[in-house]
């Protein structure tokens, strides 16, 4: 912005010298939209970060127990750094939506991965793979992805957005850091965690060697405060 208003200014000087009032009128001009431009753009950034602050005062405090046939995970939420992602899941918890999904794809060491809606189905083949209708904007931050943290699954492509899909990590994971975003951590329960992380899998099969034999249901997500 202040290079291109030094720009303008330079070029203004060399032509008043040449004598172009009219032309220097014109950069003015085209200065000032831009400007105006630059204040609507502004004023739009602002009122977006204030819907977020209203956003983050709604859903702060609450929190999830996850309840599951192997027992209960409870977790917190961090809506100062992933606000949308946070009432993303909230919402849907609250709704029933994830009522008897699957932790579909557990890795010992790494994480347990449920929230897709394929899998109440009896196609194991197709976890992983649903699509729920809202998509979520990506909200990268600095959480460091450690054990108990709770972060959202996301296709490859950056640009597609969330869905409901979620993870919670069993071991730590550097290279995660700042390309999914994180939105909350266990605070009771990781013993669960540990527990479903270590279920034996269908490993005879390549594409279900991370499915468990037998399935983890997620029965239901009750939210307190």
């Amino acid at each position: 912005m202040l290079r291109l208003v030094i720009e303008v200014l330079l070029v203004a000087v060399f032509l008043y010298g040449c004598g172009d009032k009219e032309r220097i009128a014109q950069l003015e001009q085209k200065n000032n939209d831009l400007e105006l431009a630059l204040e609507a753009v502004r004023v739009k950034l602002e009122k977006s970060a204030s819907k977020d602050r209203f956003l983050i005062e709604k859903i702060r405090g609450i929190k999830a127990r996850i309840v599951t046939n192997l027992g209960n995970v409870e977790v917190k939420f961090f809506p100062e750094k992933a606000p949308l992602q946070c009432f993303s899941f909230i919402t849907r918890a609250e709704s029933g939506f994830y009522n008897n999904t699957q932790f579909h794809r557990v890795i010992k060491g790494f994480m347990i991965q449920g929230g897709d809606p394929n899998s109440k189905n009896d196609d194991p083949f197709d976890d992983g793979r649903g699509k729920p209708m809202v998509s979520i904007p990506h909200e990268f931050n600095d959480t460091p992805h450690l054990p108990g943290v709770l972060s959202t699954a996301r296709p490859s492509d950056e640009s597609a957005g969330a869905g409901s899909q979620f993870f919670i990590m069993h071991g730590a994971k550097s290279h995660l850091d700042g390309i999914y975003t994180a939105f909350g951590e266990v605070i009771k329960g990781m013993n669960v965690v540990d527990m479903i992380a270590s279920v034996n899998t269908k490993r005879s099969d390549p594409r279900l060697r991370d499915r468990p034999v037998k399935p983890i249901i997620v029965r239901k997500i009750l939210l307190y405060r």
